[in-house]
């Protein structure tokens, strides 16, 4: 499958890669912040802020469940080897790796952050939660699921065109968006979530390399 192929979402492939400094930083962002909102979930277990946050999300018409329960899916455990698979089949093996090291581990490790958290859902912390859908079961912080979709596109996002990268982290956005409005999460499980896929994803990418445009 050539680039041709990929309709544009794929940039041509590059002979050589590396690993930028760019990388680096992205990890330490993203590890300080996570940091940050780990401390804050930990301490203050909720504000009156977030419930506000909260409840104007989760308090949004009916109507975008279907789309936004569609865009769920591409932050949960099986979207790391759809995605993976994906790769492979474009023919970017090094991408499959990174992707399936990278997703895995954000999803393994964000469940043991869950236990050292203790932080409950939404359900389970208020009174009246609009839940769609099979309650969400365990802990609640970080999101899952907006670590997996956020370390995922930190990974792809070396071999990505603009445009595809533009629609990816619009994905990113609306996947923490949709884990608020199901009522499976509260914002400060969203923010850890993607800082936490940040760091991951940026630490992926320094182990594995990625793609130095200039051998394209």
């Amino acid at each position: 499958m050539n680039s041709d192929v990929t309709l544009g979402v794929l940039r041509p492939k590059a002979i050589k890669y590396r690993r930028r400094g760019s990388d680096a930083v992205a990890a330490a962002a993203g590890g300080a912040a996570f940091g940050v909102a780990t401390a804050v979930a930990s301490v203050y277990r909720l504000t009156r802020t977030e419930v506000d946050v909260f409840n104007a999300i989760n308090e949004l018409p009916s109507v975008v469940h279907a789309p936004l329960w569609v865009v769920t899916q591409s932050g949960s455990f099986p979207a790391v080897f759809v995605t993976a698979g994906l790769a492979l089949l474009a023919r970017r093996p090094r991408l499959a790796l990174a992707l399936a090291g990278g997703g895995t581990a954000a999803w393994m490790l964000a469940k043991v952050v869950k236990n050292l958290v203790d932080r409950g859902r939404p359900e389970a912390l208020l009174h009246h939660v609009i839940v769609y859908g099979a309650p969400a079961t365990g802990l609640g912080y970080p999101s899952g699921h907006s670590a997996v979709a956020a370390c995922l596109m930190t990974v792809a996002a070396p071999y990505l065109t603009r445009p595809a990268r533009i629609a990816g982290w619009t994905l990113v956005v609306l996947v923490g968006v949709a884990r608020v409005f199901v009522g499976a999460h509260f914002p400060l499980d969203v923010l850890g979530g993607w800082a936490f896929g940040l760091a991951v994803g940026s630490l992926t990418n320094l182990v594995v390399g990625t793609p130095d445009a200039s051998t394209a």
